[in-house]
């Protein structure tokens, strides 16, 4: 589920772009469970491609299988981040901005599933469960601004094979 979830984010935002800390706008990348790690530190290569923002993290948080007839619950918390240098501290409307997104494709269509040509395991549907909540970062961290959502999603039921003698 999570793979499908950062797929269909990268649907979401290709071609939207934000400031980066390189100075330039680039896309907004969506990474499953974490930021990857930048390997070696040789101060005279150009590592501006690395950085990693804008970005959304995908992160698997907690699931819960209430009974053997219940589908499966999954909770995801959606890390956002931003970068925006100018004085004025407004990048966090860039961060409202990816949240208002996010929320508003899955109030229009709750369903997430593989794509068929991704390669992928099979799996899915999975269904948005509401509340749907969200939160921005109250600390001082300029010019990198955060936010985060929780997303709630059902997964098919697995149900139990009893073989016949």
């Amino acid at each position: 589920m999570q793979d499908a979830i950062v797929a269909d984010l990268a649907d979401l935002f290709e071609g939207q772009t934000l400031p980066s800390s390189a100075g330039d706008r680039r896309p907004i990348r969506v990474y499953p469970q974490d930021l990857p790690i930048i390997e070696g530190m040789d101060e005279t290569e150009d590592r501006a491609e690395e950085i990693p923002e804008p970005y959304i993290i995908v992160r698997t948080n907690e699931g819960n299988i209430p009974d053997a007839n219940s589908a499966q619950e999954i909770d995801l918390i959606l890390v956002v981040c931003t970068y925006d240098r100018n004085p004025n501290r407004q990048g966090y409307r860039d961060v409202l901005h990816i949240i208002q997104e996010i929320y508003g494709r899955y109030a229009k269509n709750p369903l997430v599933r593989i794509k068929a040509d991704s390669g992928g395991a099979r799996g899915g549907p999975w269904s948005v469960k509401y509340p749907i909540k969200w939160v921005t970062q109250q600390e001082d961290t300029h010019p990198y601004y955060f936010g985060a959502m929780s997303l709630k999603f059902e997964a098919p039921a697995v149900r139990q094979e009893v073989p016949f003698t």
